[in-house]
């Protein structure tokens, strides 16, 4: 496949701020579609962004002969009629997170494009910020030892928007301050540590939502490592810090979306690394994502890690409920 052609399915702020300029910036990728129910605000998307054309259903778009591939961005509820949609069209999917409202939701989505023979990816594109790549290389090679234990801190503000009232609603959301942004988070934990075999959580909602405004959890991974995690929505002051230690020293990313990297280890000078992205947030994932596409590799995320990153969520809303330690299954 030379171009990897794109519709939008949900061209609202996410595809604004993070992943439409992407789709059409990087070589060997376009974007020739975009869809939102919405017209006016369709079509005001697609003249910003130089695109020939704008659908209000999903239906009409899937049926754009010049369309190969779709990006998902769509409320989470709507992931799995939109996927399957897409599938079963034959077309490419990029969903974005979390990949539904449940681990059902995520599984079924893996189901239908595994059957319909099309590539699936879910959107965790932290994962190849460079700031993550050079955690992950230092990790590999053992910079700081045998990791002990881990601190990952996420806080945000957010009141309610009543144009996306479907971000505080347990059905349609599936979860707040963990769910949202926070899956990000939980994803990058297992990237960077392994696999999490046992999480002891508590959630609360203050704000008065139906889903959690702030969710602090400790989690044991595969390797014995401890880590504290945390998300909320009730901090005016925004934080986003990776800090991991070892038996040998430590690695400090804060804030991690500014790609601010530091490495303290045992007997030696600390280091200091700048390892902004590129450009918008997606940028490194379409780059990496687009000539796997081309040569008909695998995925860089596959749907199977969002169903793991489920996982973890929802024993993180059962050890806060049932007070008690989960083990992952």
């Amino acid at each position: 496949m030379d171009v990897i052609r794109w519709g939008i399915i949900g061209c609202g702020d996410v595809a604004e701020q993070k992943s439409g300029p992407p789709l059409y910036q990087t070589p060997g990728s376009e974007l020739v579609a975009v869809m939102r129910r919405d017209q006016e605000k369709a079509a005001d998307f697609a003249q910003r962004h130089g695109v020939g054309r704008w659908y209000t259903d999903v239906t009409s778009l899937l049926a754009d002969p010049d369309v190969n591939a779709v990006y998902i961005a769509s409320p989470h509820y709507l992931h799995p009629a939109h996927a399957s949609q897409s599938a079963l069209a034959g077309k490419i999917v990029l969903c974005e997170k979390p990949m539904g409202t449940n681990r059902e939701d995520a599984q079924k989505i893996v189901d239908v494009c595994r059957s319909s023979g099309v590539p699936l990816t879910v959107a965790y594109y932290r994962r190849f910020w460079p700031v993550v790549q050079k955690m992950k290389a230092l990790l590999a090679e053992d910079a700081i030892g045998r990791v002990v234990s881990a601190r990952v801190q996420l806080a945000d503000y957010y009141d309610g928007d009543p144009e996306r009232l479907w971000l505080t609603s347990l059905r349609e959301a599936g979860g707040g301050a963990l769910a949202n942004a926070g899956s990000h988070w939980v994803d990058l934990i297992r990237y960077l540590l392994g696999e999490v075999m046992e999480v002891m959580a508590y959630c609360s909602s203050t704000a008065g939502f139906e889903v959690e405004d702030t969710a602090a959890a400790i989690m044991r991974t595969e390797t014995e490592a401890f880590v504290s995690f945390s998300s909320t929505w009730q901090e005016r002051v925004g934080v986003n810090d990776f800090d991991i230690c070892g038996t040998d020293g430590r690695i400090l990313a804060s804030p991690l979306s500014d790609g601010r990297l530091k490495l303290v280890r045992f007997g030696k000078e600390p280091e200091v690394f700048e390892l902004a992205r590129s450009g918008p947030a997606h940028r490194e994932l379409i780059q990496e994502l687009i000539p796997r596409l081309q040569t008909g590799q695998s995925s860089p995320v596959p749907g199977e890690e969002a169903v793991a990153v489920w996982r973890i969520i929802e024993a993180t809303h059962r050890s806060s409920t049932e007070g008690c330690r989960i083990r992952i299954v």
